[in-house]
């Protein structure tokens, strides 16, 4: 069972308070977006968010839930931030020696 799925789309939406704006977002459509939430709300049992035709709202349970995935989403894009960081930008102390010729 993968527990991040749904988790990203969730997020976006609860943000963007959109399924479109979400959709965009993340650069997907906005049916896999409706269709990963759904899948959440599935597989945890509770109702995330009210749908209306015009809003999308936090239940009781979204904002709890929302409230505790947004730092972890954060922690995570931190992580692959600085893992990129090793690959992109050379760090450390570089010592040559050459003959005073080559100065």
């Amino acid at each position: 069972m993968n527990l991040w799925q749904g988790v990203n789309e969730f997020v976006a939406v609860a943000e963007s308070q959109n399924f479109t704006k979400a959709a965009a977002g993340l650069s997907i459509s906005t049916a896999q977006v409706s269709r990963q939430v759904r899948l959440l709300e599935e597989r945890l049992g509770i109702k995330l968010l009210y749908r209306t035709t015009r809003r999308v709202h936090l239940t009781e349970a979204g904002q709890l839930y929302y409230q505790s995935c947004r730092p972890l989403i954060e922690a995570l894009q931190g992580a692959e931030h600085a893992v990129q960081q090793l690959q992109s930008v050379p760090q450390g102390l570089i010592r040559l020696t050459a003959p005073v010729t080559y100065g």
